[in-house]
């Protein structure tokens, strides 16, 4: 079966994968194969692992949301959606599921054009986004938790804020579906984005009319990939930034030497450098927090 998602838990011990089967895949450090489930009747989108590492979230095609306790492999919550059929979380297909990065909070987006926040022990979800005119393809929580980033089929990106619930900015520069979001480590305000027409470009949420910068790949190419960008994740120091492509490459991307031009020679090796694409701001994680901290065991 295709793979559709992997995650790695945040104590980065194990490697948990979902497949086009609905199956998630336990995975050692070695690649060693211990274990598998099957939570889902459809494709597994995406997987995100709790705070503790003790449960993780799983997204699915067959439209619904579950968390699942890591150590037995069991689901423990659907996340029912209200107004829905029971066993749905989303009208459609979801495209993605993170978990908060230290509180009990899912957000999810789904093709249904939504997205949506929970709450693990609550009933029914938090709260309803429709931030976008088209389906919803990725949600990212800012490293500090007060904003979720959202991508979109229509183009843009968008930046809610959690806590006065409303939207913050708006993100235009992509020409095609949105499909790949990743918020940078060190600094706060900076993030990077992919869409299915190739491009990459590196954003300022004080900027959001235009990127800061973009990548741009060998000889005479406009984008950094010839295909669909799957993925964009920053190494941990924040240097270097990975993006992976449905033209069967994965790029290494950094900041041009001090002195350097802009743009490295095209005759580079696939690790192409480009232009630093980070401005100013300052470090750490930003300020801000969504709510109080999260139930017994999903924090």
């Amino acid at each position: 079966e295709p793979l559709f998602s992997l995650c790695w838990s945040r104590g980065g011990e194990w490697l948990l994968s979902g497949d086009g089967a609905g199956t998630v895949k336990y995975w050692q450090t070695t690649l060693n194969n211990v274990k598998e489930v099957s939570p889902h009747a459809g494709a597994v989108r995406a997987i995100s692992f709790c705070p503790t590492d003790t449960y993780f979230a799983t997204g699915s095609d067959d439209g619904t949301v579950k968390v699942l306790d890591f150590e037995r492999g069991t689901t423990v919550r659907l996340m029912p959606g209200a107004g829905l059929e029971a066993g749905k979380s989303h009208r459609w297909d979801v495209k993605h599921v993170e978990w908060h990065p230290d509180k009990a909070m899912l957000a999810s987006a789904s093709k249904d054009g939504s997205s949506k926040l929970w709450d693990p022990r609550a009933p029914r979800e938090a709260a309803t986004l429709h931030q976008h005119k088209g389906p919803v393809t990725q949600v990212r929580w800012h490293p500090a938790g007060r904003y979720l980033l959202s991508g979109s089929k229509d183009q843009l990106i968008k930046l809610f804020d959690v806590r006065a619930m409303r939207e913050a900015a708006a993100f235009k520069g992509h020409k095609r579906e949105v499909s790949a979001l990743s918020w940078h480590p060190v600094h706060a305000e900076l993030f990077a984005s992919g869409c299915h027409g190739g491009a990459v470009h590196f954003w300022s949420t004080t900027r959001p009319e235009e990127p800061l910068s973009s990548c741009h790949g060998h000889g005479h190419a406009s984008n950094a990939h010839d295909s669909a960008v799957w993925g964009v994740e920053w190494h941990p120091l924040g240097h270097l930034l990975a993006s992976f492509s449905q033209d069967m490459h994965t790029k290494f991307w950094s900041r041009a030497r001090p002195g350097e031009p802009r743009t490295a020679p095209r005759d580079e090796e696939e690790a192409t450098e480009v232009g630093a694409p980070f401005g100013g701001g300052g470090r750490g994680r930003g300020d801000g927090d969504v709510g109080k901290g999260g139930g017994k065991g999903f924090a």
